[in-house]
């Protein structure tokens, strides 16, 4: 008997699916986006044909697990911004725990450090963007954030932050650029602007 259409999937499907998503996950954050989808199959204990019956293609499995963590991330910094007590303490923390979301995600740094290309770009523009365009706003509201300081610039800092999670540079490294970069947005009387 064949599935009807608008019928919901079988059991079997739906664990096979969720169990494909685990083992790229964790391959893809560890490993970034050059694991063969052949050892996530093995990984998750499904045959090639499953596989591609639910991602026919190893960019859409990637996508997927992309969207996953990008709405993931931004509704941990949203959640996170509203316990900050002002609109810089906000920004600054989402920029800061960005770079703790890219080094737990080899996938995400990969496609936050790649903002040159469609993929990279798109991604941050869908799922990051509107926050960032939110933060911004506040922080020119209350007069914390260098003036004209723009989103899009916001997201080049984010991008370039990321590479340098992405060469492995010690975390004091990383540290110490965070805090020059942060210093450089923020609004204040020996900034002058």
């Amino acid at each position: 008997m064949t599935q009807q259409v608008g019928t919901p999937r079988r059991r079997d499907a739906l664990s096979n699916r969720a169990a494909i998503l685990r083992a790229a996950a964790d391959a893809f954050s560890s490993r970034g986006r050059s694991v063969d989808v052949r050892e996530i199959a093995r990984c998750a204990g499904v045959g090639m044909g499953t596989l591609y019956r639910h991602f026919p293609s190893k960019d859409a499995l990637v996508e997927t697990l992309l969207a996953e963590s990008y709405t993931h991330w931004v509704e941990a910094a949203r959640c996170s911004a509203r316990t900050r007590a002002n609109a810089w303490e906000a920004l600054a923390t989402f920029v800061s725990e960005a770079l703790t979301y890219q080094r737990r995600d080899r996938a995400l740094l990969e496609n936050l450090a790649a903002t040159t290309d469609a993929a990279g770009l798109s991604g941050c523009r869908k799922y990051v963007r509107p926050l960032v365009v939110e933060l911004v706003a506040a922080a020119h509201a209350e007069g914390s954030l260098r003036k004209g300081v723009t989103p899009d610039d916001v997201l080049g800092l984010l991008a370039a932050l990321g590479r340098l999670v992405e060469l492995d540079l010690p975390a004091e490294t990383v540290s110490r650029c965070l805090d020059i970069a942060l210093t450089g947005l923020r609004h204040g009387p020996a900034l002058g602007a």
